[in-house]
């Protein structure tokens, strides 16, 4: 239809002037939808996810992230908001392609502070424990509370420390990451070089 027509069409009372007047009000509809949605997604806050799934104790690389708009309502407390303050840091616990990153699964004060029931996050310390005993590595998970035990020259165990809480488990090399009492990860450290250690979880609830 020219323009002429469609003029003549719109002024002429009738039934192809209802027609006109009807699909010029859904195009306006529609078009006030679309701008409606595109101008909502861009207030949309832009936070940093996983674009691909990374195992536990793993350093983010640039690759693993990217920045999403995502409905504010559904963006957690402590998500970083840039694909900077993920990279090269260490993952607490697995993670799967479109998880949100949080400061609290990475391995830093943030996370230490989610682990710490009472105390100052000063009082406390990231130990790596090389198991002597790697068969309990699949049973431990992130947050999980141990105590440290090594094995004596007699043949008898000795609880090394309690309460050590599991940060990082499953590294290649069978090594946990624990949060322990700075006193407690002294001890740790101390029996490490002279006998073998090992964990078992402790009871909950």
């Amino acid at each position: 239809m020219t323009v002429k027509r469609l003029i003549a069409a719109a002024r002429t009372p009738g039934y192809r002037r209802s027609v006109l007047i009807r699909r010029f009000v859904a195009v306006c509809l529609l078009a006030t939808a679309v701008f409606s949605a595109v101008t909502s997604r861009n207030r949309e806050p832009e936070v940093v996810v996983f674009v691909r799934d990374v195992a536990a104790g793993a350093v983010i690389a640039p690759e693993d992230v990217a920045l999403r708009r995502l409905p504010a309502k559904a963006v957690p407390e402590r998500a970083l908001t840039s694909t900077s303050e993920a990279e090269d840091a260490i993952l607490a616990a697995g993670a799967a392609a479109g998880e949100i990153v949080t400061t609290t699964r990475l391995v830093g004060p943030d996370l230490t502070r989610s682990l710490v029931a009472s105390g100052a996050v000063e009082d406390v310390t990231l130990v790596p424990v090389a198991l002597a005993e790697p068969d309990i590595v699949p049973v431990l998970h992130h947050g999980a509370a141990v105590s440290v035990i090594s094995v004596e020259d007699t043949g008898a165990p000795r609880t090394i420390a309690t309460g050590a809480r599991v940060v990082v488990a499953g590294q290649p090399d069978e090594t946990v990451l624990l949060l322990l009492p700075r006193h407690a990860a002294a001890e740790v450290a101390a029996a490490s070089l002279s006998a073998p250690l090992t964990v078992v979880l402790e009871a909950t609830g």
